[in-house]
Parts: C-alpha cells; sequence; structure tokens
C-alpha cells in the first residue's frame, strides 16, 4: 500500500468577514495541526475555528525561507497544514515560490478558492462590474510600485479597453492614479469608487469620480487594505442583458420559431457516454424518456431494455411518441427505424446525434414531423452543429409545410407541397392567400404574391391558408392550410359550470401558446353526450361534438391513463382517448387536470378529414353595411374558412371576390325558408357553412330562423349554429346623424309580412310614451306604406309635431344620404325600404346637420361650475 505525499492546503479567507470564507475552508482549519496566517489582513475570528493544540503562526514576522521550512517540516511529519492567505489565494498572494520550495521538498499543493475583495468591493456597492451595453470585461491590476509592471501592462493601455478596472494595492497612488486615467482619455465624470476593507465591521465606501476621488483619497486618510474600481459600469442602469430577455434563447429557455418542438421525445442511448449525453437532452426537453441498453440507466431514469429486445419496444415507442432520437452513430438510427417507416404525413421526426453532441442530424420528417426543427433544439442544448439538408432550409426559404407545422396548422392536401415547395425555389409565380402575419414571411420573395384566390391568373400556383374545402376538388398546383388541426378531448363532472370549463380552455390555450380557431371540433364519451356545460362550449365557439361509446375509447392506448377514472366509468380515460378517437393522431397536449375536468388536445393529421363528426355547423355573420370598412376581421376569417356560402343574393354581390370558387346557396327575397333549409342540410352532411346577413344577423336577419327550423326538424338537431355579430343599421345610421341614441332607444320593424299588424301597431302604441328615441326598420315598400304613415301620424300626436326625426337612406354604403327636419316636415314620399327612420325623443338636439342626445351632464355638472 503506497503512501500518500504529504500537503500543505493554500486557503483563501476571502475578504475580511468570517462567514465567507468557503465550507471546504472552514471545515481544513478546524482540524489543522499548524496554520500560517497572513498576519492582520486575515480575520481573527477565522482562527477561532482551530482545534485546541493547534499550531498557529503570523506570516507576517516570517520570511519565505522560514515559511516553507515550517510547512515543509509539519507536512513531513503526518501533520495537517493550512496556509491561510486574504481574499483568495491566486490574487498577489505570493504562492507560487511557496509552492516552489515545497515541492523542492516533495510536498504536494492543494488550493482552496476564497472570495476576493475585488467581488466583496461590488457588493458593497452594489454594482454589476460587467453591465450590458457599458462594459462586458473586468480588468484586475495594480500600479507599480517596488514590484514593477511588465512592459505592456500599463494604466494608459488598460484605460483604452472601456472596461471596468480594478485596482489592488494602490492607495499610495490614489491621486496619480486619477491623473493617469484622465491622461489616458477617460472623461472626468467617469465614475470611481474606493472600498475600504470589504466586509468588515469597518468597511467604507468612498464614491464620486476620476476628478475627484483623487483629493477624496487624500482626505480619506486610508492607507492600506483598499481597493479602487474605476468604470462606467459602477453607475449604469437601464440596459437589460440577454440573460433573462423574453427573446432571447438558449438550451433552456427556447424562444426560436425555428427552434420550437412541443412534442414528445424518445431517447435512445447505447454506451456509457451516449446515456450521459441522452441525460443532458431530456433534462433541457419538455416532454421526454430515454430508453437504454446499459444497466446504469436506471441512474438517469432511463427504461432499461436488453439488446435483443430493442427493435420491438422501438416498433411499441414509434406512434406513442412524436420524435425519436438515436444518441451514437447514424447508420443505427437509418437500420432500426426504416422498417418502420410509412408516409412523411405521418412518420415521426427522426433526428441522429453524436455522442459527443458535436452534431445533430435531422433524418426523417424535417418539415411536417418538426425533426429539424427539434434538431435546432437540440443543438443549442449541445452546443453543436445542426445538419439540416432541405432545400429550401439549406437556401434559406420559409417553406409552406414547415411554415405550417411551425404555426401548428394542417395541410388538408400534403401530395402538393412538393410541387408548391418547388415552385418556391425555381421562382414559379405563386398567389398567397394568407391573413397578413402569415403572408408577410414571403414579403421578400419576388415571386409570391398576395390577394384573394380570384384574383389568381394563368398559370399561377396558389396557396390558400385558413381553407377547409374538401380536398378533392381542389384545382391543380393548389395547396391549402387548414388553422384548425386539433381536437379538444373533455371529460369532467356531472354538471361542472360553463363558466369553469371556458375558464379551463382559456388557460389550456394560453399555455400553450393556442387559440381557439385552432381547434376543429370536441370530443367526449357517452356519459357526457348532454352535460350542458360541453354542449354550451360548443355552442359558444361554434364547434361540432363528436360522442363515443365507453367501449370505443377503452380500446385507445393513452399516454396517461387513470385509475380513478377506471374505477368511477370502467375505462382508463375520457379526455385523451376521445381526443386520438375524433382526431385520429396524437396526443399534442397531455390530459390537463383543473376543478373537476380534465382536457386534452389531440393532432389530426396532414390529409385527414378525421375532425369532421357527422354534423358540421352554420356560423351567421353579419356584413354590417356590406362594405368591407364595416366587415370584423373574425367575419372575415369565418368566410375564409368555410365550405359553403349561403345568403340572399344581393347580399352575396358584397363579397363575390372573397367567396369565389365555394359552393353557394343563394335565392332572392322570400327564399328565406328554402335557403336556411338547405344551408342546415349541408351542415347536417358534416360541411362547414357561412350563412351571410346584412346589419347584424341577430337583428331581423337569419340567425333566429335557423335556431327555430333546428329546434324543429329532427335532421337538423345536432348542428352547431355560432353568431358573429356586425354593425346594425341602426349603429350605422346614428353614426352618420351624430349621436342621437346616447340613453337607449326602441328598434321597431313595421314590416307586417311575417309579424301580423295588430302586432306591430301594439309596439308602436307602448313605444310612442316612452322618452326613448325609436328606430324604425322596414318602414315602406312599393305597396306597404301604412304602417310607416300611421307611426308618423302616432310619434306627432304622442309627441308632438316639433319633435326632431331623421332619414338615412343606404346607411353605410357610398349612396349614403340623410334627412333631418321635424315630425311636421316629414317627407313621407321619400321613404323607400333602403331608408331608415329615427323619430327623437325629449332629450334630441339639433346642431347642423347633426343630431345628439343630452345625457344629462349639463343638470347635474355644468350647471353647477
Amino acid at each position: 500500500m503506497t503512501t500518500p505525499p504529504p500537503i500543505v492546503h493554500f486557503i483563501g479567507a476571502g475578504p475580511g468577514a468570517s462567514d465567507l470564507i468557503t465550507e471546504r475552508g472552514g471545515d481544513l482549519l478546524r482540524r489543522a495541526d499548524l496554520v500560517v496566517y497572513a498576519g492582520s489582513l486575515v480575520n481573527p475570528d477565522h482562527l477561532t475555528r482551530c482545534p485546541s493544540g493547534c499550531t498557529l503562526l503570523d506570516s507576517a514576522k516570517m520570511d519565505l525561507g522560514e515559511q516553507v521550512d515550517a510547512m515543509s517540516e509539519a507536512a513531513l511529519n503526518g501533520k495537517l497544514v493550512v496556509r491561510l492567505h486574504t481574499g483568495d489565494p491566486s490574487m498577489y498572494g505570493a504562492i507560487a515560490e511557496q509552492i516552489e520550495g515545497l515541492a523542492e521538498r516533495g510536498i504536494t499543493p492543494v488550493i482552496v478558492p476564497g472570495v476576493s475583495s475585488v467581488f466583496a468591493a461590488a457588493a458593497a456597492l452594489k454594482a454589476e462590474l460587467t453591465y450590458p451595453g457599458v462594459s462586458q470585461s473586468l480588468i484586475l491590476t495594480r500600479t507599480p510600485g517596488r514590484t514593477p509592471m511588465p512592459s505592456g501592462e500599463s494604466v494608459e493601455a488598460f484605460a483604452r479597453t472601456g472596461a471596468t478596472l480594478a485596482f489592488y494595492l494602490s492607495m499610495g497612488n490614489a491621486s496619480d492614479l486619477m491623473e493617469q486615467l484622465r491622461q489616458a482619455g477617460l472623461p472626468d465624470d467617469t465614475p470611481a469608487a474606493i472600498v475600504y476593507r470589504a466586509s468588515w465591521p469597518e468597511e467604507r465606501i468612498l464614491r464620486g469620480t476620476i476628478a475627484t476621488m483623487g483629493r477624496q483619497a487624500e482626505e480619506s486618510g486610508i492607507g492600506r487594505q483598499a481597493l479602487i474600481l474605476v468604470g462606467k459600469a459602477l453607475d449604469a442602469h437601464g440596459n437589460r442583458s440577454k440573460l433573462y430577455d423574453r427573446s432571447f434563447s438558449h438550451g433552456y429557455r427556447n424562444n426560436l420559431p425555428g427552434e420550437q418542438y412541443a412534442g414528445n421525445c424518445a431517447i435512445y442511448a447505447f454506451t456509457e457516454k451516449g446515456l450521459a449525453r441522452a441525460g443532458e437532452l431530456a433534462a433541457a426537453l419538455d416532454h421526454a424518456d430515454i430508453f437504454t441498453t446499459r444497466p446504469a440507466g436506471a441512474h438517469f431514469g432511463a427504461s432499461v431494455v436488453a439488446s435483443e429486445e430493442l427493435d420491438s419496444r422501438l416498433e411499441h415507442n414509434w406512434r406513442r411518441y412524436t420524435a425519436h432520437i438515436f444518441i451514437g452513430a447514424t447508420g443505427i438510427a437509418v437500420r432500426k427505424i426504416a422498417p418502420l417507416l410509412r408516409d412523411k404525413t405521418t412518420d415521426p421526426a427522426v433526428v441522429s446525434c453524436t455522442e459527443s453532441g458535436s452534431h445533430l442530424i435531422s433524418l426523417v420528417s424535417g418539415h411536417l414531423g418538426g425533426a429539424n426543427r427539434l434538431c435546432r433544439r437540440l443543438a443549442r442544448i449541445t452546443g453543436g452543429q445542426a445538419v439540416v439538408s432541405t432545400a429550401t432550409d439549406s437556401r434559406g426559404i420559409p417553406s409552406f409545410d414547415e411554415t405550417a407545422a411551425q404555426h401548428r396548422a394542417r395541410i388538408l392536401n400534403p401530395d402538393a407541397v412538393k410541387e408548391l415547395n418547388a415552385a418556391l425555389l425555381d421562382g414559379s409565380p405563386i398567389l398567397l392567400s394568407a391573413p397578413a402575419a402569415i403572408a408577410a414571411l414571403w414579403e421578400n420573395a419576388p415571386n409570391v404574391r398576395t390577394g384573394a384566390p380570384a384574383t389568381r391568373q394563368p398559370g399561377e400556383h396558389l396557396v390558400v391558408w385558413g381553407s377547409r374545402l374538401d380536398p378533392a376538388s381542389i384545382p391543380p398546383r393548389t395547396l391549402l392550410i387548414d388553422e384548425a388541426a386539433f381536437v379538444l378531448g373533455i371529460g369532467c363532472k356531472k354538471d361542472t359550470p360553463a363558466s369553469t370549463l371556458c375558464a379551463a380552455l382559456r388557460d389550456l390555450l394560453q399555455r400553450h401558446g393556442l387559440a381557439p380557431q385552432q381547434i376543429a371540433s370536441i370530443a367526449t364519451c357517452d356519459l357526457k353526450a348532454d352535460e350542458p356545460a360541453i354542449l354550451a362550449l360548443a355552442e359558444e365557439h361554434g364547434l361540432p361534438l363528436s360522442v363515443f361509446e365507453r367501449d370505443r375509447l377503452a380500446a385507445i392506448d393513452t399516454p396517461t391513463p387513470s385509475s380513478t377514472v377506471q374505477e368511477k366509468i370502467g375505462i382508463p380515460s375520457v379526455a385523451e382517448a376521445a381526443a386520438i378517437l375524433a382526431s385520429g393522431g396524437h396526443v399534442a397536449v397531455p390530459k390537463t387536470k383543473y376543478e373537476g375536468i380534465t382536457l386534452s388536445l389531440a393532432s389530426i393529421p396532414h390529409g385527414s378529414r378525421a375532425a369532421a363528426p357527422a354534423c358540421g355547423r352554420i356560423t351567421v355573420v353579419g356584413l354590417g353595411s356590406g362594405s368591407p370598412a364595416h366587415i370584423t376581421p373574425e367575419v372575415s376569417d369565418a368566410i375564409r374558412r368555410c365550405d359553403i356560402v349561403a345568403g340572399y343574393t344581393k347580399y352575396l354581390d358584397f363579397i363575390r371576390d372573397e367567396i369565389a370558387g365555394k359552393q353557394l346557396i343563394q335565392n332572392g327575397m322570400l327564399g328565406e325558408v328554402a335557403r336556411c333549409r338547405d344551408a342546415l342540410a349541408a351542415a347536417a352532411e358534416g360541411k362547414e357553412v357561412c350563412m351571410v346577413c346584412s346589419g347584424d344577423p341577430g337583428v331581423l336577419a337569419m340567425a333566429g330562423l335557423l335556431y327555430e327550423l333546428r329546434d324543429n326538424e329532427p335532421p337538423f338537431a345536432e348542428v352547431v349554429i355560432r353568431v358573429l355579430p356586425g354593425i346594425t343599421a341602426a349603429s350605422l345610421a346614428a353614426a352618420r346623424l351624430g349621436a342621437p341614441l346616447q340613453n337607449g332607444y326602441h328598434l321597431i320593424s313595421l314590416s307586417d309580412l311575417l309579424v301580423p299588424t295588430e302586432e306591430v301597431r301594439r309596439n308602436l302604441a307602448h313605444t310612442v310614451h316612452t322618452a326613448l328615441p325609436a328606430v324604425l326598420y322596414n318602414p315602406a315598400g312599393r305597396k306597404r306604406r301604412h304602417l310607416m304613415e300611421e307611426a308618423v301620424a302616432r310619434f306627432t300626436e304622442a309627441r308632438g309635431a316639433e319633435t326632431l326625426c331623421a332619414i338615412v337612406r343606404h346607411a353605410g354604403r357610398p349612396q349614403e344620404s340623410a334627412w333631418i327636419g321635424t315630425l311636421a316636415e316629414f317627407p313621407c314620399d321619400r321613404v323607400d325600404m333602403s331608408s331608415l327612420i329615427l323619430i327623437g325623443g325629449p332629450r334630441t338636439r339639433r346642431s347642423g346637420d347633426t343630431l345628439y342626445e343630452a345625457r344629462g351632464y349639463q343638470e347635474k355638472y355644468l350647471e353647477k361650475e
């Protein structure tokens, strides 16, 4: 048995405070037989740690030879020897010469670092010495004294770097030092500070500039044990570091679109080194499991698989994970996955990583599967190089399939991807119909222009983002991308409040950076088919609902089965299993628990229509006046995404350019019932239908009729109806006139084609005696004018002939016109079906061509001023 060599431990005592020594250093002091300490520079409290019988020697009274002799003798006699320096031994500690002397006697040094006084001084100043945008370097130096400075190490040279400067052992030259810094070009207002005995009870701090610090140093009386700091970083503020910036990405917090991967990963390692690399990757990824043939895998939380069983485990994992990462030779990965590959739209991502992490290679499903993004993310974790070979990536051009995958959208006809990406590369003309944020990605591509599909020119390729057309009817050279790419699976307790379920969904989407329009449908089990909260959620978002029998759900292999659900309803999963069944794809967001609720999202495979249940939906939209400026973005989006557009022919004329190429259900006046039935029938077959109305769809329009037909005609009972608001004519007319409806108003239709005449008269009779203005819709036709004339007479009798009133024709349209006057002057002959009549109340005022209502501010506030 060999005898260990004798050792001397060099320990940094830190800047002064006894509790700033390291635990290792403190432990050595508690066991020491001999301590040689740096005199008064070391806080005597450190020595109280030493055991009884320990020899303490003050090095201030000893020369080098005496120190080496004392330490050598004790170490060679098997004693535990400590050489205790102030601060950190490596800074002006003269340990090199001691180490050399000890080495001549066969003694090995062991160095325990300490906290340098420069860092204690920075702490006392509450300063960051490397401040972003100001200084990213720190120079530790001194001024020349009895020990000269080597050639090239001068105050002037260091000052010109712009770094923060820390001067040790320089208090005796403080005034000269400040002048040298000024002569080197530093401005007079450059911050400077002196910290005396940092962290000691008698610590003192002087702050100033290089123009004042020399005088301050002389007046302070400080002679030794002080550090001088100079630099703009001492007084910097306002800038932010990149480290914690939301937009800054690194291996563990990555916000770069080209490096986002949200799926679950299986990592395979075959060697000890590969296992360590797998552990590093798994720690940085959100959802990753390690599989290894090495017995040591248990230490990394890995599943240990026998070598002969690896192929069967990989086959079992193939569809359960969205990505597979192989640590080792690329050839191993290629051979293992070859029998499992089927189609680029469904194959998971596969990445090969060298054991060193120096190269990450995207092998399979680079775009749609996200292997390229995963590869780049892994490279950022390991510090290696991502190897991506797809043509568009190599040339720095965003491809259509990669962009769809990044935005978690779904490609309806993936067979067209190759042709469209080729057109991007060879410069063929492409028309892109997409939201502005998406279209902007290709704004620098000279062969890509944006516009509506109706503007397509001969020979142009077409990409439509947001379409839900049947892929079977797609024209040649066209690529369709749908934002709705997920199925929401729901399980919940009986009588869960609808508000609680809605809040849970909002939270789930926010957590994962998704929007409501990215959900294509909802799915649950048969026990929840009539759950009010689920039905309300489907109604609110206009989403079809799929319901599955429990035996079908029980057969689905889910990522996170539940013993509690199994016990209560006899199946291991509701939310995940229903989402998988309805989508035909993978779980994208595993079940997330809320109060009495579980939610999960499954992604719909590219090219699949699996998300469309037996019934589709109708979205009823308002066009306002029909002017593009009066159509909300939400309505435009619904029109763009639907399969079929239904509406009164004249209303469809407002949006012909936007609906070119779509299937239409249209007819004329008095065709409302047939139009709504046809729309409901199309929705019942699984189509997405958009019912177009003028103004607001809930005001004298089609929304009510659709609900009525759905409630009364069984074939339409399962159709989901969603209503999107529009700007009603009353609002458009009021804006044209000024502010005539400030205190509320009555809205009455004078048409008696559907509502009995006597009912209209009763509405008028109750209205005329109130103080509210009245807005009269459908006032007169060519053969129907009696109720309009009767209404004017009733209001004149009840409110007086001088009551202000107005007529607005074609409200909100280019041919809009208005008449303002009194009931005594009312021109009945100017009124037609394009007119809207406004009858004022007692608070209605006229100011030129403007009508407004007094709110009451004059009486309550203004008259008191």
